[in-house]
């Protein structure tokens, strides 16, 4: 790079970047979700931190808020802090041959003055939209392997690519976190804390506790074998939250309507929202899908997206979808299914295989994101009839179920499946290998919860004594089988 051309990407930086350098206030939401804390804490251990996601929920919002703590909590010298945007037109321009190496030699000759691989002090170092950049991962690992008070946060959207490349080249030196809509209880908070409707800070404080309070109580239940203890805990915190129940049932609907999207949860205007899901969608085929995996026929991808939404929840069949997509085959109808679920949008629960009962060739398939599937369907803005919000209940179910997995399982994946008989069936089953349990989880959000004859049978084949009942409003215990209010559920997931 000539010396012209570092200039400009000194001013570029500088002004446009990381205007922290000149001592400006970097300006953040007040509002923080849960992913800020697991992710500044991951920030002080020796490995990299490679976080992906769909686009559009948030994953630059929690950098910014890192990198505003860093410098106003922790005091870090703001010019010990770099952040580049690689997908900006006018930076790649300026280094077309090596984006990030041109990137880094200008940081460290003109403004951290010193040798990246030399730095005596934790130097952070923030990579937005790293798949726009050839060789990323090696690069990445060459830095780390050079000097270990190097802190490096590598975000991006094509979520398969990093990952694939991650776990390619970096092999225990990093660690890759998954960025999904915001769960329920942030989407309630960040709604109140931005409109002040409902709690307020305080009470949306106090809940957001709760939740942490709920899983530790959970954990030990499990590690006990028993939910005994935990459900006299439950029954204390169901009688501390009554007051604020109608408005918990609330921001509940609202969730199920609109999601976990940031900008959806906070724009009040269902039309609007509607619009800007559908814009995302596009914009996962168009600029992922695409590019990514060089596929061309958007109309393909666009209609099939729209019948996986109106499955969500049910058992895939692809043989059935196919009936429905004249002139498409089984082999390109599973491979742009197997592409959305490596972009992040949707998700599978196969079929339990731990007994021989059910069959493993058709698994449950869910959103992870309802908003997303209520707009793909053009729902968003219609009232949810009562036949349709048990599937929502049970699509909202699985996206914190499967989070709950992920932290319980130290970011294991593959410990949620379904279980399927003759009899019947259970919604999940949640693998807890730590504490070799299988637990059945079944959605029931209704008045009455009817029979349980899946559960029941998977309890004699597994001889467990565990169950869970997710349901609208009854918090009981029986015969080992905890029935929990769905909005409680959420909290401690």
């Amino acid at each position: 790079m000539d010396a012209e051309a570092e200039k400009k990407m000194v001013t570029l930086l500088t002004n446009r970047f990381n205007r922290w350098w000149n001592n400006q206030r970097i300006s953040t939401p007040d509002f923080k979700r849960r992913d800020f804390r697991y992710l500044i804490k991951k920030l002080d251990e020796p490995k990299a931190v490679t976080l992906i996601g769909p686009r559009q929920i948030g994953k630059t919002t929690v950098v910014m808020q890192i990198i505003r703590e860093l410098i106003e909590k922790r005091n870090v010298n703001p010019k010990r802090i770099l952040y580049a945007q690689f997908d900006d037109v006018e930076l790649r321009l300026l280094s077309p041959d090596n984006l990030l190496l041109g990137v880094l030699e200008v940081y460290q000759k003109y403004v951290l003055m010193e040798d990246l691989n030399l730095a005596k002090s934790d130097v952070y170092l923030f990579f937005d939209e790293v798949q726009r950049v050839p060789d990323w991962a090696e690069q990445v690992k060459a830095l780390h392997s050079a000097n270990s008070r190097l802190r490096i946060l590598a975000t991006g959207s094509a979520g398969f690519s990093i990952s694939q490349k991650s776990k390619e080249t970096l092999p225990g030196r990093q660690e890759l976190f998954t960025m999904y809509p915001l769960k329920f209880i942030d989407a309630l908070c960040l709604y109140d804390s931005v409109v002040m409707e409902t709690f307020g800070k305080e009470r949306c404080a106090r809940l957001d506790a709760t939740g942490y309070e709920l899983r530790a109580g959970f954990e030990e239940a499990v590690s006990k074998k028993s939910f005994s203890g935990f459900f006299e805990f439950c029954k204390g915190i169901y009688m501390e939250t009554a007051p604020n129940e109608s408005g918990i049932n609330a921001a509940l609907g609202r969730y199920f309507a609109k999601g976990g999207y940031p900008e959806i949860v906070i724009t009040k205007d269902a039309s609007a929202c509607q619009k800007l899901l559908r814009s995302y969608a596009n914009d996962v085929i168009v600029k992922d899908l695409m590019p990514w995996f060089k596929i061309r026929d958007f109309s393909t991808a666009e209609k099939l997206l729209f019948l996986l939404a109106s499955v969500s929840g049910e058992q895939l069949n692809v043989n059935e979808l196919l009936k429905r997509m004249p002139g498409s085959n089984l082999q390109t109808v599973n491979k742009y299914i197997s592409y959305f679920e490596s972009l992040n949008l949707l998700g599978r629960a196969p079929v339990y295989s731990g007994s021989k009962m059910g069959s493993a060739k058709h698994p449950k398939i869910y959103f992870f994101d309802v908003g997303l599937r209520n707009a793909i369907l053009g729902t968003l803005d219609a009232s949810i009839p009562d036949t349709e919000k048990g599937h929502i209940a049970e699509t909202v179910a699985y996206d914190h179920i499967m989070r709950l997995a992920y932290k319980l399982n130290a970011a294991s994946p593959g410990h949620v499946s379904c279980f399927q008989s003759k009899r019947g069936e259970v919604d999940f089953v949640l693998g807890l290998p730590r504490h070799s349990l299988k637990l059945p989880i079944e959605i029931k959000f209704r008045e009455n919860v009817g029979n349980l004859k899946g559960m029941y049978e998977f309890l004699e084949i597994t001889k467990g004594k565990m169950g869970i009942v997710v349901t609208e409003n009854s918090l009981e215990l029986k015969d080992g089988i905890m029935f929990i209010p769905l909005w409680m559920f959420l909290l401690l997931c």
